[in-house]
């Protein structure tokens, strides 16, 4: 599914991110990235959708090479929920922000429609759905992202720091979702802190260094 092979990156500032990075991610895998501030995790993940391109290295999505094709060819395929919703938002609404990416892939409008409804009523936005997303807490905020990727059922689920300002309840809900994404083999990938939701998830969990991956195994 996704195919890293020695990718190093610079930024225009001159700082390495990623050094010699090589990793394999299978079809239905439920993998955590974990990592001190800085160690490349955020940068690594921006690869899989072709939001950044490799300095040196290659990065492939079935086979694909990013390097050939576009962020929207990858984003049918690879759904990224930033760290940060805001980055994210720009519909008036939150169930216009969640049908804005079904349109913006030709779903038809009373999939949309279906899709939209089930996405909200999923993540508990059915009571937010005339509210502007800039309007909600940073929770809800983080359940809308969440909510306008998953609508268009990507075959992979990238999350960056999704438990940040949740609660148990939410975060018991956000295991189960991830449950049930990897049961349709789907890929999910979580970039995280969260020691404790890593321990009660079990997944397989990448530690990153200094732009270096140097340990990947089991939790």
């Amino acid at each position: 599914m996704i195919e890293v092979k020695d990718v190093y990156f610079t930024y225009s500032t001159g700082v390495e991110a990623l050094r010699g990075v090589s990793v394999r991610i299978g079809k239905g895998e439920f993998v955590a990235i974990m990592g001190e501030n800085g160690a490349g995790k955020t940068t690594l993940i921006k690869h899989f959708n072709g939001l950044l391109k490799p300095t040196h290295g290659e990065v492939f999505i079935d086979g694909i090479n990013t390097r050939k094709a576009s962020i929207a060819e990858l984003s049918r395929k690879i759904g990224l929920v930033f760290q940060n919703p805001d980055h994210q938002f720009f519909c008036e609404t939150a169930e216009e922000e969640i049908a804005f990416g079904l349109r913006n892939f030709g779903f038809a409008d009373r999939n949309v429609h279906e899709r939209v409804e089930w996405t909200l009523t999923l993540l508990e936005l059915a009571d937010y759905r005339k509210s502007s997303p800039f309007m909600l807490s940073g929770g809800e905020k983080k359940r809308l992202a969440l909510a306008s990727v998953l609508a268009w059922d990507p075959t992979v689920l990238i999350l960056d720091e999704p438990t940040i300002g949740q609660d148990h309840n939410q975060k018991e809900k956000l295991h189960k979702v991830i449950g049930q994404l990897t049961a349709q083999e789907k890929t999910v990938i979580i970039v995280t802190h969260d020691v404790e939701f890593v321990a009660e998830c079990n997944p397989r969990v990448l530690i990153m260094s200094q732009g270096q991956i140097v340990m990947d195994g089991s939790a």
